[in-house]
């Protein structure tokens, strides 16, 4: 065991698994915030999504997702 390679690679696919779970589960975070504060109502989450990505073309849904709780909150202060 003096070759510390095999070691490290397994570190770094540990690492890199537990990144992407972590990003992965704040990617949907938004969405089922914004359902939230929808009521579970889909329609109004999916119009409110739609309406993010109008806003600015080419953005992914995860962020229009933010951007749409950011804007309901901003806006029921």
């Amino acid at each position: 065991m003096d070759d510390p390679l095999p070691l490290l690679l397994l570190a770094a696919v540990v690492g890199a698994i537990w990144l992407w779970v972590a990003h992965r589960g704040r990617r949907y975070a938004a969405e089922k915030e914004l359902r939230r504060i929808c009521l579970g109502d889909e329609r109004q989450a999916e119009r409110l999504l739609e309406s993010e990505m109008t806003r600015a073309p080419g953005m992914s849904r995860a962020e229009a997702a933010r951007r749409a709780v950011e804007r309901y909150r901003r806006d029921n202060r």
